[in-house]
């Protein structure tokens, strides 16, 4: 696991969660004023283990490059309390749109994962689907944070 933050202002405008080398270029992450976050690489690791952190005082969503219907999804999918997952449907419902596909997308390009806690979203049938990190980054994710998970599949 290669968990790896950047900021701008002190804010995290990124996040990977199996960082490369190459994503500098390609993100655009090489701007003189969007470093490396060493300190928030850490309390990243210590959440994805299952420990409680806030990240409030590091994050302004408003710094993201996004869609406002990303934006959206993002929001809706913070309010997930750790322990609980939701399905793409019901993101979807909650910010009132039948585009639960789009929602899948959205959190596909998650700049913010951990703190945007997509690993919290799964199908209806509720098994789990697309995650950055891989599937298996998702359900130790979910494990630790209490949810049950058998096979491809989270149990709530």
């Amino acid at each position: 696991m290669n968990i790896k933050a950047f900021c701008k202002n002190n804010k995290i405008i990124r996040i990977f969660l199996n960082f490369k080398e190459e994503y500098i270029i390609d993100y655009n992450l090489n701007q003189e004023d969007i470093v490396s976050c060493p300190t928030i690489d850490k309390l990243l690791v210590d959440s994805f283990n299952g420990k409680y952190v806030d990240f409030t005082k590091y994050t302004d969503l408003d710094l993201l490059d996004v869609t406002e219907f990303e934006m959206k999804v993002y929001k809706e999918t913070m309010k997930i309390p750790k322990g609980e997952v939701r399905t793409y449907k019901q993101i979807g419902d909650a910010i009132e749109t039948k585009g639960y596909r789009a929602v899948g997308n959205a959190l596909n390009k998650n700049p913010l994962a951990i703190i945007v806690p997509c690993h919290r979203v799964v199908g209806s049938n509720k098994k789990l689907t697309g995650f950055a990190g891989g599937i298996e980054m998702k359900k130790t994710m979910l494990s630790n944070e209490g949810i049950k998970v058998k096979g491809d599949k989270a149990y709530f």
